[in-house]
């Protein structure tokens, strides 16, 4: 055989060599590599060294396909922040691929309604990765508070305080459409107006089937001119959540939320609403009350009165439950 024809046959090995070996590879890579679903997290602001760590310390041992196949394509600095879910029975390209392009689980984000920031900035991040303190200080802003609505929403893993808040500003914009804007404005409010209102009707009652009669009462005193003297007001002003019975000494407190002092609407909302409390006050029922007192047995419900006589009848009957109950403050 001549010279030229040993090196041409060489190649033609060498050749068929690679080829039966990237056949091999990736046949191999085609294979599964787990029996079980894996969840993997990547961490916003990781470089391309920490997310391969990260996927390392996170993987089981044969896990290490998936990773030798992202190297293999040099796909290190592709890999994209976000919460994986690798199904049972995927081949390792599919799980090297999902990691590059982003096809990352979402999760469920709770936004509850309550009184303090605390609870609702730690139950917001209990599945993002966004830090419950920067959130606290994001949701407890004037002119954020009001805006916030209490729902479940999907949500990338990765989102942080920022984004959180950019997302609440939007599911804001949304639910407050024209019908609801024109429903505030007939009742005389604008769109915060109508959230504060509903946040004392939320403070006032947890019977959401009385929201609509506790919300008309409330805009029954504001166009009648009269101040509001909502005790939940009181109660957020002195700061004192543990205060079962308001007293004259409280209603001298300091404070712009003092609605005995100050007629009108407070200046801000007293705690997260629920939009159904929301729609209490854009959908309120009809009736001439203008005093309510929580009636005696503590379920939550009120008495509702027109004049002040009915309404110190009432008063009285409550005071008297709340002295055997040996509630005095």
């Amino acid at each position: 055989m001549s010279k030229r024809g040993f090196l041409t046959g060489g190649l033609l090995v060498l050749a068929l060599g690679l080829g039966l070996a990237w056949l091999a590879w990736d046949r191999w890579m085609d294979g599964t590599w787990t029996n079980e679903n894996v969840t993997v997290e990547l961490w916003p602001g990781d470089n391309a060294v920490q997310h391969m760590a990260r996927l390392e310390a996170q993987l089981p041992p044969a896990g290490k396909r998936v990773l030798d196949h992202v190297e293999m394509r040099s796909w290190e600095g592709r890999l994209k922040a976000g919460r994986y879910r690798f199904p049972a029975g995927e081949s390792v390209k599919n799980s090297a691929t999902r990691l590059v392009t982003g096809n990352r689980e979402a999760v469920k984000v709770v936004i509850r309604a309550g009184r303090d920031v605390g609870p609702v900035a730690g139950t917001a991040t209990r599945r993002i990765h966004a830090d419950s303190t920067e959130v606290a200080h994001m949701l407890a802003q004037d002119s954020m508070m009001w805006r916030v609505l209490p729902n479940t929403y999907e949500m990338w893993w990765e989102t942080n305080a920022q984004a959180l808040g950019e997302r609440l500003l939007l599911e804001h914009a949304r639910w407050w459409n024209e019908d609801r804007v024109a429903a505030a404005r007939a009742q005389g409010l604008s769109p915060k107006e109508a959230t504060v209102l509903a946040s004392v009707v939320q403070a006032e009652t947890a019977v959401i089937s009385e929201a609509p009669a506790v919300a008309a009462l409330y805009l029954n005193r504001l166009n009648k001119g009269m101040a509001l003297q909502a005790d939940p007001t009181l109660i957020f002003a002195l700061g004192d959540p543990s205060i079962r019975r308001v007293l004259d000494v409280h209603k001298e407190v300091d404070s712009p939320y003092n609605t005995y002092q100050h007629r009108g609407l407070p200046p801000g909302p007293i705690r997260y609403v629920d939009p159904r409390y929301l729609q209490s006050v854009l959908h309120p029922a009809e009736h001439a009350y203008l005093y309510m007192c929580a009636k005696p047995g503590g379920d939550g419900t009120h008495d509702f009165a027109r004049n002040y006589r009915e309404h110190l009848r009432n008063a009285r009957a409550y005071q008297s439950w709340l002295n055997k109950q040996r509630i005095y403050r």
